[in-house]
């Protein structure tokens, strides 16, 4: 018989803080954490809004990497933060550690203009081999000094885990595919701990410019620049970030004594084949992906009582994703409660699956589900039209939740949890 999987732990490192608590408060609340760049002002980034995680944040977590701070990028503090943080929530003990395996996801990481004005010469022109010449030049966060394998190969390097590690950078579907890759390897006997999520950071210049040349970016500026589902919707906000589970075999987690939050129970993938900036109209490959996830975990739609939506609040995913969930749910889609992050903290790129992940593990374990700020009911997408929290957090049974991300290229993932047997901790 398949394993069960349950959740024992997370970490999250994001705009709206790195402590769980505290994000998840500012989730109930609809606390924005989006503004103009301050990092990059005096570049005057391609993009009007994104979600920065505090520089103060970022001077702690170099503090507490330690060696080779200086030369990492962002990504990868960020995932080490989350995934300490993750197994400080768990107590997770350090024999359990020297088995467990991570699946980290990743997004490909930037050049950052401070090496090709390193590599520029007196004209302007970019001679590459100035920085071969002197790699001390090369900017610590650049892609050159930080592949996208080392926020996974360092979290299990730095943590001691002793199981298998892997990198997927499947792009906004990146995260929660480590997570059903994760799942799948635990019930197949491979492992009975794997730390999984996500970490991104694609604030720079170099990387907000990709969203603008798609015509994805949000054309606002300011905490309100991201409105998923609304009608007056003009784009996605990016936003940086990580988060990390600890995912444990029920049978481990209960012999050590540990509570599971809720229980991982189906994954589901799909691919659209459409085309690689947009979704297929009718939300094809996201309908695939989430009754794929259902059957995994032998779940009726009728059982689901939350999903976490992408919603990017772009004009083309929205509606789409709104289709996919109406055709998976079909008549209990009214009954289905809708929410989205995205508005508050900014699009995590091959982080956000993880976060939202994070989110809704909390909302099954508690009972609550946090509102799409930004969203009034008025100004909802007629094409968007779903059972949205809107304006605060709505207290309801959450006895399991769909999590949704869909990426660029055509990649879908979902991710289904309930209740995990024997009660849950809160």
């Amino acid at each position: 018989m398949s394993r069960r999987v349950v959740v024992t732990g997370l970490g999250v490192v994001t705009p709206l803080g790195d402590d769980l608590e505290t994000v998840w408060r500012a989730w109930l609340d609809g606390t924005p954490g989006t503004a103009s760049s301050r990092r990059f002002a005096a570049q005057r980034p391609p993009a009007r809004s994104v979600g920065e995680v505090p520089d103060a944040t970022i001077d702690r977590l170099r503090a507490e990497f330690g060696a080779d701070a200086a030369t990492t990028d962002l990504r990868t503090l960020f995932a080490v933060a989350a995934a300490r943080r993750a197994v400080a929530h768990a107590a997770l003990p350090a024999a359990a550690l020297a088995r467990a395996g991570a699946a980290v996801a990743s997004g490909p990481g930037a050049h950052r203009l401070e090496d090709f004005v390193a590599a520029a010469d007196e004209d302007g022109r970019v001679e590459l081999a100035r920085l071969a010449a002197g790699p001390a030049a090369v900017h610590g966060g650049s892609l050159w000094r930080n592949p996208p394998d080392r926020p996974a190969t360092e979290v299990a390097r730095r943590l001691g885990l002793g199981g298998p590690v892997s990198t997927v950078t499947t792009a906004c579907a990146a995260s929660l595919q480590a997570i059903g890759s994760a799942l799948r390897a635990m019930r197949a006997g491979k492992a009975d701990v794997m730390l999984a999520g996500g970490a991104d950071a694609m604030g720079d210049p170099f990387g907000l410019v990709f969203f603008v040349l798609l015509g994805a970016a949000a054309t606002e500026e300011g905490a309100t620049a991201c409105r998923p589902f609304s009608r007056r919707r003009t784009g996605m906000v990016t936003g940086e970030g990580a988060a990390v589970a600890v995912l444990e075999t029920e049978e481990h987690a209960r012999a050590r004594g540990a509570t599971p939050l809720c229980e991982v129970a189906g994954y589901g993938a799909s691919f659209d084949a459409f085309r690689v900036t947009a979704p297929h109209p009718e939300g094809r490959g996201a309908a695939q992906a989430m009754a794929k996830a259902l059957a995994d975990g032998a779940l009726d739609p009728s059982e689901v009582d939350y999903v976490s939506a992408h919603a990017t609040g772009t004009k083309l995913n929205d509606p789409a994703e709104a289709k996919a969930i109406r055709t998976v749910f079909g008549p209990h889609a009214s009954r289905v409660a809708v929410s989205s992050g995205k508005a508050a903290m900014g699009h995590l790129l091959a982080a956000a699956g993880a976060v939202s992940f994070a989110s809704a593990v909390l909302s099954v374990a508690r009972d609550v589900v946090p509102p799409t700020i930004n969203l009034a009911p008025a100004e909802v997408d007629p094409a968007c039209a779903l059972d949205h929290v809107l304006g605060a957090a709505r207290r309801t049974p959450v006895r399991a939740a769909l999590v949704n991300g869909l990426a660029f290229g055509g990649h879908n993932a979902t991710i289904a949890l309930r209740k995990a047997p024997g009660g849950t901790a809160s």
